[in-house]
């Protein structure tokens, strides 16, 4: 089940992308959490009053701006873009190319190249959330080290993000897995992910288009909850059991299915 040859040349392959997707997301962080100044978010919200933007800095705590900027918007479409190139290239772009043929003519299984793949996508999800985590806590010490900022709740803020980008990748690795072209890989590996970011934004824009978190895995990330103290343990657990279940049947499928090889 598991390559530690195809795991090297996997990293090596897609380094780069990572690479750039990490430090950018990581310099937003930086950023948001530089600028911070409570004088500056009650004036923007002043500004913004009465327009649908009003809701989506109506939380004026330091968390709560990091939670509606950061954990909603950067955060998220940056490593959904990485997920969505990193997970086509791994399974459906390889048999699109006929790189996965050469690779099943050697002596290593199906199942060892699929879960290679998997794990390779999650350990890089993972190392990617444990250094925004690193970032945004040296520069919390660093630029805001007078406000008191609970590490818990923060720490908390990015398992949810880490959980909502697990469950966002299985859905992007199973089309690859179910996918023998590229094109068809991403117009769902990369659509629905795309679509979900969407409509969690439209959600909160105004109050009128609310629905639309019912049509997401997004919303299941509530970071008011995790502020709040409200319950957010039944929502952790659905994004992690939706993404066991869909790298399974995505591993599952690739194990089973006819390749043109």
């Amino acid at each position: 089940m598991f390559s530690k040859t195809i795991f090297k040349q996997t990293c090596k392959a897609n380094f780069k992308l990572w690479l750039i997707i990490t430090l950018i997301t990581s310099v937003f962080c930086v950023i948001l959490v530089a600028v911070f100044e409570p004088e500056t978010i009650s004036n923007l919200t002043d500004l913004i009053k009465g327009t649908p933007l009003e809701n989506i800095l109506e939380e004026q705590t330091f968390l709560g701006m990091l939670a509606q900027t950061f954990y909603s918007i950067h955060g998220v479409i940056l490593p959904i873009i990485f997920i969505i190139i990193t997970a086509n290239s791994l399974i459906a772009s390889q048999v699109d190319k006929g790189s996965m043929a050469y690779l099943l003519s050697t002596p290593i299984k199906r199942s060892a190249v699929v879960g290679t793949q998997a794990v390779y996508l999650i350990t890089s999800i993972l190392m990617m959330l444990i250094i925004f985590t690193i970032v945004g806590l040296f520069s919390i010490h660093l630029f805001q080290g007078d406000i008191d900022v609970s590490i818990t709740d923060l720490l908390l803020l990015n398992l949810g993000l880490f959980l909502l980008m697990f469950a966002i990748s299985s859905i992007s690795f199973l089309f690859s897995c179910i996918f023998n072209l590229s094109k068809n890989s991403l117009a769902l590996g990369a659509g629905i992910p795309i679509a979900f970011f969407l409509f969690q934004i439209m959600s909160k824009v105004d109050e009128s288009l609310e629905g639309f978190k019912y049509l997401t895995l997004n919303s299941l990330f509530d970071t008011d909850a995790i502020l709040n103290g409200s319950s957010y343990l039944m929502q952790f657990i659905a994004l992690a059991a939706v993404g066991v279940v869909l790298y399974g049947i995505g591993m599952r499928i690739f194990m089973e299915k006819d390749l043109p090889l």
